[in-house]
């Protein structure tokens, strides 16, 4: 069979509600008891024995964690992924149907490495693909233009596997952590609710690093 983009609505249609409900499950702030650790299916960003460690759960359709990887993560990176005091993660919490085949088309790219430029490049490109008609079909353009062909792309969006890993991920984090909006930081297992301009952040990590 010849995989069209047929085939590809008809996949993204067939996602699970947790694509929009799984996020909606919060737990109330008080709630939160448990601190959230590095797992081994986690993408991680930085060197292993980075003393700290810093966990993002966001949505790729969400503008505020666009804004977070647009104007804050680069310095970030820079200063302190980069010279080996911070190892960073990323985590999945869809908030919409689109954000959830977003987050497929990014698990879809391959290892960390590539995983990391296709968020980048997701990120980077939001205000675009957010907006088409049909986001869906935009993410196909951007998946071809960055490594991910049409047929693979579907492959991904059927394979219920990580289908589940992603929505178990978000509804793991609002059961619980208290994840209750994106982005959401937690910087050594406590949720983050500073600024999250590069200049508030600094200032943060440099009582820790």
């Amino acid at each position: 069979m010849t995989i069209s983009r047929r085939h590809f609505v008809a996949a993204g249609s067939a996602l699970p509600f947790a694509a929009t409900t799984v996020a909606g499950v919060f737990a109330p702030r008080d709630a939160q008891a448990a601190k959230p650790q590095i797992l081994e299916s986690d993408h991680v960003l930085g060197f292993p024995a980075a003393p700290v460690t810093i966990i993002e759960y966001a949505s790729l359709t969400c503008g505020h964690c666009g804004n977070f990887h647009k104007h804050t993560f680069g310095g970030l990176k820079k200063n302190y992924i980069d010279t080996g005091k911070v190892k960073f993660v990323y985590r999945h919490f869809p908030l919409d149907r689109f954000a959830f085949i977003a987050a497929i088309l990014a698990e879809c790219a391959g290892d960390d490495s590539k995983f990391f430029e296709m968020v980048d490049v997701l990120f980077e490109q939001q205000d675009n693909w957010t907006r088409q008609e049909d986001p869906a079909l935009a993410l196909i353009e951007l998946g071809s233009q960055n490594g991910v062909a049409l047929e693979e792309f579907v492959n991904c969006l059927t394979n219920q596997e990580l289908v589940d890993a992603i929505a178990s991920e978000s509804l793991i984090g609002s059961s619980q952590f208290g994840v209750d909006s994106t982005p959401t930081l937690f910087i050594q297992g406590e949720k983050y609710e500073r600024s999250r301009t590069f200049e508030a952040l600094d200032s943060y990590l440099k009582t820790l690093t």
